[in-house]
């Protein structure tokens, strides 16, 4: 009886809601999302889009009254856990107007490498929150009568899983808001499922505007998204990012068009804003929407220098006030302390002699080792049979001037130091370290990411994108030393 009576009153609560002049949808309104926090929209954007490893924020005010209006705030640290996977975990709060949802939300997105260009991403979204009924002045103000909406109050579970194919730079996604949920605080039942369901098309188009911008570029997104009793939305996004600063754009089927930009500091941290204007007749009366975004990236740090601090000096015993009849006394006194000091300044240089003889014995072994592991990496490097692979990449020599025996991640080649150079500043902007070598019997400067022991490390990294760290096309140098 009693379920039967919680979904009629829920009958009557959408009826009265569709009677209404404005009718908001229950997702998350996170349409806007094209850089930071992305994850809320599909998990598998937590690999790229949320720019691991950082810490953003992100509010939406609907129609800008933050007392009485709709709002959401989704706080969330995303952390990259190897080259493939990613992992994060967040807060978040979404009043829909009616229902107040506030609880926690951990992510995890994983890529599958299907060919050279071709990856599979999958991810899936945890949330748990209280549901809660909203501001009753703004529920009242439609009509509903708050204590009529508390049996469906509680503590709830929902599951988003989310898939991404990214060929290139081309995407196509699909996510679920709400897969499948459960309801704690009653008896366990699942909620309904697959309620929101949201698919989207993307690509990024590299860009160079200037060297002190670094890389840049222009992603469009096309995205269509179902939602319960109401019409399906669909939008476009449009996003301009460099490394200073970024420009977006779009327009929503319900919400409207919206503008926003924000600028980077230092590389680091992030910071911007954004307006939405509702364009449709049941929000001409409402005034814009205004989102908020921040971000913290948290990049290589540089290990510091360990700080040697002078010694402090040796405790000098306390002068003694001179007696009257004890002059022989004071002198000896003095003479001690002189023959004690001398005794321990002797000790303190034979101690460090014999740490001195030692530190050179062991750098000395630490060397032969060297170059007995190097020996030993030669022959092994030499000694490797390679097949190469239909359409693989890959030039071998004997000896190379100046370089260590093994197989280097050819990035680029360059004839021309100018281009050589800018290429080089476009790595390092990147977070990456690249190194180079030049031959000197085709005059050209050779770009590698890394010199690697064995084939099937050159490979691994090859294929991998440089786990994800470089998504220009790579070929593997080797230089046999025989």
């Amino acid at each position: 009886m009693r379920k039967f009576l919680v979904c009629l009153f829920g009958l009557v609560i959408c009826s009265l809601s569709w009677g209404q002049e404005l009718v908001l949808p229950s997702d998350f309104r996170q349409h806007s999302l094209t850089q930071f926090n992305a994850s809320l929209l599909n998990p598998t954007y937590a690999l790229d889009w949320n720019n691991p490893n950082s810490l953003s924020i992100w509010t939406r005010w609907q129609w800008q009254s933050i007392d009485g209006d709709p709002t959401s705030i989704f706080a969330n640290y995303t952390h990259r856990l190897n080259g493939s996977s990613v992992a994060s975990a967040g807060f978040l709060q979404h009043n829909t107007g009616i229902f107040l949802y506030t609880g926690g939300n951990l992510t995890f997105a994983q890529t599958f490498q299907l060919d050279e260009g071709v990856h599979l991403m999958a991810g899936l979204n945890t949330f748990a929150y209280q549901q809660t009924v909203a501001d009753e002045q703004y529920i009242q103000g439609d009509g509903l009568d708050p204590a009529a909406l508390e049996d469906f109050e509680g503590f709830k579970v929902q599951f988003s899983p989310g898939l991404r194919l990214l060929v290139n730079r081309f995407s196509a996604g699909v996510a679920f808001e709400n897969a499948i949920g459960f309801d704690l605080s009653g008896n366990g039942e699942s909620t309904d499922n697959f309620q929101v369901v949201l698919g989207t098309l993307s690509n990024d188009f590299p860009i160079m505007i200037s060297e002190s911008l670094g890389e840049s570029f222009v992603r469009p997104v096309l995205y269509v998204k179902s939602v319960p009793d109401g019409d399906t939305q669909f939008g476009l996004n449009g996003l301009f990012s460099t490394s200073k600063f970024w420009l977006q754009g779009g327009y929503n089927s319900f919400y409207g068009v919206s503008g926003g930009l924000g600028v980077t500091i230092s590389n680091t941290f992030s910071i911007g804003g954004l307006l939405e204007f509702g364009t449709d007749t049941l929000l001409s009366n409402e005034d814009s929407t205004i989102e908020i975004i921040a971000s913290y990236h948290f990049g290589k740090t540089k290990l510091k220098e360990i700080e040697i601090l002078p010694e402090e000096p040796e405790n000098v015993l306390p002068e003694k006030e001179v007696e009257e009849g004890e002059p022989n006394r004071l002198e000896e006194e003095i003479e001690q302390q002189r023959i004690e000091q001398e005794q321990r300044e002797l000790d303190r240089r034979r101690q460090l002699e014999r740490e001195k003889d030692s530190l050179v014995e062991v750098q000395r072994e630490k060397e032969q080792l060297e170059l007995q592991r190097k020996k030993d990496s030669i022959e092994r490097i030499s000694s490797q049979k390679v097949e190469v692979r239909p359409n693989e990449r890959y030039e071998e020599v004997e000896n190379e001037e100046g370089l260590e025996p093994g197989f280097y991640l050819i990035a680029n080649v360059y004839g021309t130091k100018k281009y050589f150079d800018n290429f080089m500043k476009t790595l390092r902007e990147k977070g990456l370290a690249p190194k180079s070598f030049y031959r000197s019997s085709n005059t050209y400067n050779y770009v590698y990411l890394k010199r690697y022991n064995t084939m099937d490390e050159a490979r691994k990294a090859r294929d991998s994108k440089f786990f994800g760290k470089y998504a220009d096309k790579t070929w593997i140098f080797r230089v046999k030393g025989n």
